[in-house]
């Protein structure tokens, strides 16, 4: 395994079109078809961890086990909820109460650290809204440009996912992942390419 700075190493995530609003702090992804339950986005709380941990783990792309979090990239639960109480901050998706997808960010770099959908809800646009409120977040905290480390192979589907969402290359690799930037001027409403 590669090391890595922020918790939760790979992304990935579902795109589909979706209604975002920032300002509301629980929105509903779209209107549920009958029978389908209601999806619901809220902040992560540090009592999150253990169900978006298992968020984590349960990906098929860019698998790993808790073993390989703490032994080469050093995340802990405990670990992680020390950086949620300074510098990191989440936001996940529940259904029925269940947590299906959430995505994390790192403030004091910009870093765009984790976005992870339960493979079962992936296509739903979850993983693109989940997205959309961290990258929020981390223009707030003062950033003009956010980054993310993602594998660059295109045949796994975080490659795509941040390119069609506005993300691009750098041309630069870390430890076999590319580095990939997102200006807070094409994030803009409007500004999406």
């Amino acid at each position: 395994m590669r090391p890595r700075q922020g918790p939760f190493p790979g992304r990935l995530g579902g795109l589909a079109g979706s209604a975002y609003d920032p300002a509301s702090p629980k929105i509903l992804h779209r209107r549920p078809a009958p029978g389908e339950m209601t999806l619901s986005y809220r902040a992560m709380r540090i009592d999150d961890l253990a169900a978006a941990l298992a968020v984590r783990l349960s990906t098929v792309e860019n698998t790993v086990t808790p073993e390989e979090l703490e032994r080469d990239y050093g995340v802990t639960p405990a670990s992680v909820a020390e950086a949620m109480r300074s510098h990191v901050k989440g936001w996940l998706c529940e259904e029925s109460a269940a947590v299906i997808g959430f995505a994390m960010g790192d403030g004091s770099t910009g870093e765009m650290l984790v976005v992870a959908v339960r493979p079962e809800h992936e296509g739903r646009g979850i993983g693109g809204i989940l997205l959309a409120r961290v990258e929020a977040w981390l223009f707030a905290q003062g950033h003009e440009e956010i980054w993310l480390l993602a594998n660059p192979d295109p045949q796994v589907r975080a490659s795509g996912f941040y390119r069609k969402l506005g993300w691009q290359a750098t041309g630069t690799m870390r430890n076999g992942d590319e580095v990939m930037t997102l200006r807070k001027a094409d994030a803009a409403p409007g500004g999406r390419k």
